[in-house]
């Protein structure tokens, strides 16, 4: 894999040219609106949604799928095949057009057959086989750590990113009620859910302030879901994609996304569990101004930060 640093122009056009066209990925931390956000991009005839890949939280496919891989050591089984089932229905799609058990059992075979390969081969793999359209992704994962989000950039540096936001308060109010099935311990939910929305914007503001101004663009989720066709045609038009009304109205159908429910097993997955039950566009109250609960009990000084890079985001 090419190694690039963000902002150096003659290391971003040393990559090797690919058969497809650049991505576009969706950065965001959990609870944002993304998979909803993809789905409406998928619309698009000139678009591929994929579902979440987990690429760049794991260098190689042996970290994805290894016993002794990153993802092993983080998490227990049961939970990584819900987060393995992403990247194996998109492969399992592509070279079966199904995503039937068995097509996906022989998807987690073909990873296990290349565990030598780097992440970001097997989606170059995919972009290759569904070029040329333009493959849309987004893995939370992405945003979590600094490691994850530069291979993101050395991987695809001439790739497009959408930064999308959402309210600090209701993210995080999202995020209790989530993670409350794998951390059980109310402080740690809380102060977890104010730590990962303040540090994934924080290192995404960062990263793409490194950007050419051209290859990132931010919108704000409850913009984006509440007055879709405002901003799809505002995405559309930086893109470089056809904005009319016809496309506009396919775009409107999340639910026909091919990904857009939990497959014919019913246990696939690869974004929001509540998207895939009811793949839905459906509109969300205006947030209010940034007031953290009292019962939250989170230092000022974190209130403080968050508040501050809100008021950057647009809120």
């Amino acid at each position: 894999m090419t190694t690039v640093v963000p902002g150096d122009a003659a290391s971003r056009d040393a990559r090797p040219v690919t058969g497809h066209p650049e991505p576009v990925f969706i950065l965001s931390p959990p609870r944002s609106f993304s998979t909803i956000a993809l789905a409406l991009l998928a619309g698009h005839p000139r678009i591929y949604g994929f579902p979440e890949m987990l690429v760049f939280a794991n260098e190689t496919v042996a970290d994805l799928v290894g016993d002794k891989g990153i993802e092993a050591e983080r998490f227990p089984p049961e939970y990584r095949r819900t987060r393995l089932s992403g990247v194996c229905r998109a492969i399992a799609q592509i070279h079966d057009e199904e995503q039937t058990a068995e097509a996906v059992a022989r998807a987690e075979d073909w990873l296990r057959e290349r565990t030598h390969w780097s992440t970001s081969s097997v989606l170059d793999h995919l972009l290759d086989r569904v070029g040329p359209l333009i493959g849309a992704e987004k893995s939370p994962d992405t945003v979590a750590t600094d490691e994850s989000l530069a291979r993101c950039l050395n991987s695809y540096p001439k790739a497009r990113y959408i930064h999308l936001t959402r309210h600090p308060v209701t993210t995080q109010r999202s995020m209790h009620e989530q993670n409350q099935r794998y951390l059980t311990h109310r402080k740690v939910r809380v102060v977890g859910a104010a730590s990962s929305w303040y540090l994934s914007h924080r290192r995404i503001t960062r990263t793409l302030d490194e950007l050419p101004r051209q290859q990132w663009m931010r919108v704000r989720g409850e913009d984006l879901v509440n007055d879709p066709r405002v901003w799809l045609r505002r995405i559309l038009d930086w893109l470089r994609l056809e904005s009319g009304d016809a496309v506009i109205d396919r775009m409107l159908h999340p639910e026909a996304w091919t990904f857009a429910n939990n497959g014919p097993t019913g246990e696939l997955y690869g974004g929001d569990h509540k998207f895939f039950s009811a793949p839905d566009l459906r509109p969300v109250p205006d947030p209010g101004p940034v007031d953290f609960d009292p019962e939250w009990d989170l230092p000022d000084e974190m209130c403080r930060r968050m508040s501050v890079l809100a008021s950057e985001l647009g809120y």
